[in-house]
């Protein structure tokens, strides 16, 4: 294979990947004419072709299925030999991709990351916040910050800080509605919930006894957006489960009422940093890891 057309391979990969130049196009951050002519370019340099395309679908050839694992090692060789000499370097450089929650991001994260971009210098940055979840892998992300519990994946974590949930109302709310105080009584509250919970009908809890239980809710407003729940839950329109890093100036400044006390929502939850494996051999990830590590050990200043 000619070394000029290695610089195609990303491309004809992400289509492979994806069945279709559109959603390659975004993943890899260039316009779908862009994916079109780069995969062209490496049919013609192979004098074979990868992909079929029609009206309504995108296919590999016989020749584009045995091809594309053969793409994708060529491809995860030079990524280990670049990381490899990045790891030597005592200066991180090059990129790293970040994404993060949204409120999270803005809140906290957004001045932390200021400042190790300050740190260092030579080192550019990539982020992204939005409460979507994204695969980290197929979109070619560094390091993703997320906060729940860990579940199984073939992704490293690191665990960056705890996640402490607290139920709340405004005062407002509590005196027309009184106050629950066992999560069975939810099912007759107006309940305020995040849109991309499991099962956000449900409220999954655990007691300082360590009982559990799971106890129905009345859902009256849901939001995919921590920012937009906030004003919810401050604007006297519900109950909701919260993280502190959200909601705790608010109950500070009480303006929000914890309710349920010796009541948590389950399962417990923390701050993660996730990446793939292959990426921690880089300094630049290493660099980024130890930085926002150092900055958010103990515990959190945003809890109550």
């Amino acid at each position: 294979m000619n070394p000029a057309l290695f610089v195609y391979l990303p491309a004809f990969v992400k289509v492979a990947e994806l069945s279709s130049f559109s959603k390659a196009a975004t993943a890899l951050g260039v316009t779908k004419s862009a994916v079109s002519k780069q995969v062209q370019a490496l049919e013609e340099g192979l004098k074979v072709k990868l992909i079929q395309r029609t009206t309504r679908a995108v296919a590999l050839t016989e020749q584009g299925s045995l091809f594309v694992q053969s793409a994708r090692l060529m491809m995860e060789t030079m990524e280990q030999a670049t990381r490899s000499l990045e790891s030597l370097q005592s200066t991180p450089t090059g990129t790293l991709s970040i994404n993060a929650p949204e409120s999270f991001g803005l809140f906290h994260l957004a001045p932390a990351l200021a400042d190790f971009a300050a740190q260092c210098p030579e080192l550019k940055l990539e982020i992204t916040f939005t409460d979507k979840y994204i695969n980290v892998i197929e979109e070619g992300v560094d390091v993703a910050i997320r906060v729940g519990a860990l579940t199984d994946s073939s992704l490293m974590a690191k665990k960056l800080a705890p996640c402490q949930m607290i139920t709340a109302a405004s005062p407002e709310y509590l005196e027309k509605y009184g106050t629950p105080r066992h999560p069975d009584e939810l099912i007759t509250h107006r309940f305020i919930a995040y849109s991309y919970a499991e099962k956000p009908r449900e409220w999954r809890w655990m007691h300082d006894s360590g009982e559990t239980g799971v106890a129905p809710v009345n859902v009256h407003i849901a939001a995919n957006n921590g920012q937009m729940l906030r004003q919810a839950v401050l604007s006297g329109l519900g109950i909701i489960s919260l993280p502190s890093f959200i909601i705790g100036n608010d109950i500070k400044k009480g303006k929000l009422v914890p309710v349920l006390a010796g009541y948590h929502p389950a399962p417990a939850r923390a701050i993660y940093a996730l990446f793939p494996p292959n990426r921690y051999q880089s300094a630049k990830l290493r660099a980024f890891l130890d930085f926002i590590g150092a900055r958010f050990a103990g515990k959190p200043y945003w809890e109550i």
